[in-house]
Protein backbone atom coordinates (compact mmCIF):
# COMPACT_ATOMS: atom_id res chain seq x y z
CA UNK A 1 0.00 0.00 0.00
CA UNK A 2 1.43 3.38 -0.91
CA UNK A 3 1.65 6.14 1.68
CA UNK A 4 -1.08 8.22 0.03
CA UNK A 5 -3.67 5.52 0.79
CA UNK A 6 -2.93 5.37 4.50
CA UNK A 7 -4.72 7.47 7.11
CA UNK A 8 -2.60 10.53 7.84
CA UNK A 9 -1.50 11.52 11.30
CA UNK A 10 -3.26 14.44 12.90
CA UNK A 11 -1.40 17.64 11.98
CA UNK A 12 -0.36 20.38 14.32
CA UNK A 13 -0.03 24.14 14.08
CA UNK A 14 -2.18 26.14 11.69
CA UNK A 15 -3.40 23.13 9.71
CA UNK A 16 -4.96 21.57 12.82
CA UNK A 17 -8.08 23.74 12.60
CA UNK A 18 -8.73 22.74 8.99
CA UNK A 19 -8.04 19.09 9.75
CA UNK A 20 -10.48 19.08 12.67
CA UNK A 21 -13.16 20.91 10.68
CA UNK A 22 -12.93 18.50 7.74
CA UNK A 23 -12.84 15.35 9.85
CA UNK A 24 -15.72 16.58 12.02
CA UNK A 25 -17.75 17.37 8.90
CA UNK A 26 -16.99 13.97 7.41
CA UNK A 27 -17.96 12.19 10.58
CA UNK A 28 -21.20 14.17 10.87
CA UNK A 29 -22.18 13.32 7.29
CA UNK A 30 -21.28 9.65 7.72
CA UNK A 31 -23.30 9.37 10.92
CA UNK A 32 -26.34 11.11 9.43
CA UNK A 33 -26.34 9.86 5.84
CA UNK A 34 -23.95 6.89 5.69
CA UNK A 35 -21.08 6.35 3.29
CA UNK A 36 -23.16 6.77 0.16
CA UNK A 37 -24.12 10.30 1.22
CA UNK A 38 -20.48 11.36 1.54
CA UNK A 39 -19.05 13.70 -1.10
CA UNK A 40 -16.07 16.00 -1.03
CA UNK A 41 -18.34 18.91 -1.98
CA UNK A 42 -20.64 18.25 0.97
CA UNK A 43 -17.70 17.92 3.35
CA UNK A 44 -16.11 21.15 2.14
CA UNK A 45 -19.40 23.03 2.48
CA UNK A 46 -20.05 21.68 5.98
CA UNK A 47 -16.47 22.34 7.10
CA UNK A 48 -16.45 25.85 5.63
CA UNK A 49 -13.37 25.27 3.48
CA UNK A 50 -12.66 25.17 -0.25
CA UNK A 51 -13.04 21.87 -2.08
CA UNK A 52 -9.41 22.15 -3.21
CA UNK A 53 -8.37 22.25 0.45
CA UNK A 54 -10.08 18.92 1.01
CA UNK A 55 -8.74 17.38 -2.21
CA UNK A 56 -5.15 18.20 -1.33
CA UNK A 57 -5.17 15.99 1.74
CA UNK A 58 -8.10 13.66 1.10
CA UNK A 59 -8.40 13.05 -2.68
CA UNK A 60 -11.35 10.64 -2.43
CA UNK A 61 -14.30 9.98 -0.11
CA UNK A 62 -12.48 6.82 0.94
CA UNK A 63 -9.58 8.87 2.31
CA UNK A 64 -12.07 11.02 4.20
CA UNK A 65 -13.73 7.89 5.56
CA UNK A 66 -10.37 6.57 6.76
CA UNK A 67 -9.71 9.73 8.76
CA UNK A 68 -13.26 9.92 10.13
CA UNK A 69 -13.37 6.28 11.22
CA UNK A 70 -10.09 6.67 13.06
CA UNK A 71 -11.47 9.76 14.80
CA UNK A 72 -14.65 7.87 15.67
CA UNK A 73 -12.65 5.05 17.22
CA UNK A 74 -10.55 7.42 19.33
CA UNK A 75 -12.98 10.19 20.26
CA UNK A 76 -13.96 10.21 23.92
CA UNK A 77 -12.51 6.70 24.26
CA UNK A 78 -9.10 7.01 25.92
CA UNK A 79 -7.34 3.73 26.53
CA UNK A 80 -8.38 2.48 29.98
CA UNK A 81 -5.87 2.37 32.81
CA UNK A 82 -7.60 0.68 35.73
CA UNK A 83 -4.55 -0.98 37.25
CA UNK A 84 -5.40 -4.53 36.20
CA UNK A 85 -5.64 -6.44 32.94
CA UNK A 86 -9.17 -7.58 33.71
CA UNK A 87 -10.32 -4.04 34.45
CA UNK A 88 -8.64 -2.61 31.36
CA UNK A 89 -10.10 -5.25 29.05
CA UNK A 90 -13.58 -4.88 30.54
CA UNK A 91 -13.43 -1.10 30.08
CA UNK A 92 -12.07 -1.39 26.53
CA UNK A 93 -14.80 -3.77 25.45
CA UNK A 94 -17.36 -1.62 27.21
CA UNK A 95 -16.29 1.35 25.07
CA UNK A 96 -16.63 -0.69 21.89
CA UNK A 97 -20.03 -2.04 22.89
CA UNK A 98 -21.23 1.48 23.71
CA UNK A 99 -20.21 2.64 20.24
CA UNK A 100 -21.81 -0.31 18.47
CA UNK A 101 -25.04 0.20 20.38
CA UNK A 102 -25.44 3.63 18.77
CA UNK A 103 -27.54 3.05 15.62
CA UNK A 104 -25.82 5.78 13.63
CA UNK A 105 -22.37 4.40 14.49
CA UNK A 106 -23.44 0.88 13.63
CA UNK A 107 -24.62 2.13 10.24
CA UNK A 108 -21.16 3.59 9.56
CA UNK A 109 -19.39 0.44 10.75
CA UNK A 110 -21.58 -1.76 8.55
CA UNK A 111 -20.92 0.52 5.59
CA UNK A 112 -17.18 0.35 6.18
CA UNK A 113 -17.25 -3.44 6.48
CA UNK A 114 -19.11 -3.70 3.17
CA UNK A 115 -16.73 -1.51 1.18
CA UNK A 116 -14.87 -3.33 -1.58
CA UNK A 117 -11.15 -2.53 -1.49
CA UNK A 118 -10.15 -4.47 -4.62
CA UNK A 119 -10.12 -1.39 -6.82
CA UNK A 120 -9.05 1.21 -4.28
CA UNK A 121 -6.52 0.57 -1.53
CA UNK A 122 -7.71 3.66 0.32
CA UNK A 123 -10.90 1.72 1.09
CA UNK A 124 -8.76 -0.85 2.87
CA UNK A 125 -7.08 2.01 4.71
CA UNK A 126 -10.49 3.23 5.84
CA UNK A 127 -11.38 -0.17 7.19
CA UNK A 128 -8.04 -0.47 8.93
CA UNK A 129 -8.53 2.93 10.52
CA UNK A 130 -11.51 1.67 12.47
CA UNK A 131 -11.00 -2.06 12.73
CA UNK A 132 -7.22 -2.16 13.24
CA UNK A 133 -5.71 1.13 14.38
CA UNK A 134 -7.64 1.30 17.63
CA UNK A 135 -6.90 -2.33 18.39
CA UNK A 136 -3.20 -1.90 17.64
CA UNK A 137 -2.95 0.83 20.26
CA UNK A 138 -4.95 -1.35 22.66
CA UNK A 139 -2.12 -3.86 22.75
CA UNK A 140 -0.39 -1.45 25.14
CA UNK A 141 -2.87 -2.69 27.76
CA UNK A 142 -1.33 -6.12 27.39
CA UNK A 143 2.18 -4.67 27.67
CA UNK A 144 1.26 -3.04 30.98
CA UNK A 145 -0.13 -6.35 32.24
CA UNK A 146 3.15 -8.05 31.35
CA UNK A 147 5.07 -5.39 33.29
CA UNK A 148 2.80 -6.03 36.29
CA UNK A 149 3.57 -9.75 35.88
CA UNK A 150 -0.12 -10.55 35.50
CA UNK A 151 0.48 -12.56 32.33
CA UNK A 152 3.51 -14.23 30.71
CA UNK A 153 5.90 -12.03 28.73
CA UNK A 154 5.34 -14.12 25.59
CA UNK A 155 1.61 -13.36 25.53
CA UNK A 156 0.42 -12.60 22.00
CA UNK A 157 -1.05 -9.12 22.51
CA UNK A 158 -2.71 -8.92 19.10
CA UNK A 159 -4.39 -12.29 19.55
CA UNK A 160 -5.63 -11.40 23.02
CA UNK A 161 -7.22 -8.15 21.85
CA UNK A 162 -8.73 -9.89 18.81
CA UNK A 163 -10.14 -12.62 21.04
CA UNK A 164 -11.76 -9.95 23.21
CA UNK A 165 -13.25 -7.65 20.58
CA UNK A 166 -13.95 -9.81 17.52
CA UNK A 167 -17.18 -11.31 18.91
CA UNK A 168 -18.62 -7.81 19.39
CA UNK A 169 -18.11 -6.92 15.74
CA UNK A 170 -19.32 -10.32 14.58
CA UNK A 171 -22.49 -9.91 16.61
CA UNK A 172 -23.00 -6.31 15.46
CA UNK A 173 -22.41 -7.07 11.79
CA UNK A 174 -23.95 -10.50 11.41
CA UNK A 175 -26.69 -10.93 13.97
CA UNK A 176 -29.26 -9.10 16.05
CA UNK A 177 -28.16 -10.63 19.35
CA UNK A 178 -27.73 -8.10 22.16
CA UNK A 179 -24.51 -6.36 23.07
CA UNK A 180 -25.01 -6.01 26.80
CA UNK A 181 -23.17 -6.45 30.10
CA UNK A 182 -23.66 -10.21 30.03
CA UNK A 183 -22.03 -10.30 26.61
CA UNK A 184 -19.12 -8.18 27.90
CA UNK A 185 -18.52 -10.49 30.85
CA UNK A 186 -18.75 -13.63 28.70
CA UNK A 187 -16.30 -12.23 26.16
CA UNK A 188 -13.95 -11.11 28.92
CA UNK A 189 -14.02 -14.57 30.47
CA UNK A 190 -13.03 -16.18 27.17
CA UNK A 191 -10.25 -13.65 26.54
CA UNK A 192 -8.76 -14.07 30.02
CA UNK A 193 -8.96 -17.85 29.75
CA UNK A 194 -6.89 -17.64 26.55
CA UNK A 195 -3.96 -16.40 28.64
CA UNK A 196 -4.64 -18.61 31.64
CA UNK A 197 -6.43 -15.98 33.72
CA UNK A 198 -9.77 -16.34 35.46
CA UNK A 199 -12.33 -13.57 35.62
CA UNK A 200 -12.92 -12.34 39.17
CA UNK A 201 -16.39 -12.91 40.56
Amino acid sequence: MDESSEPKRRPGGRSARVYDAVVDATLAILLEHGYHGLTIRAVARTAGVAETTVYRRWPTPNHLTAAALLELAERDNPLPETGSLEGDLRALLGQIVALLNRPEVLRVVRSAAALDHRDDESVLAGKNAFFSSRFASATSLVGRAVERQEIPPDTDADLLIETLVAPAYMRALLSNRPLDQTFIEDSLRVALASVGRRCAD
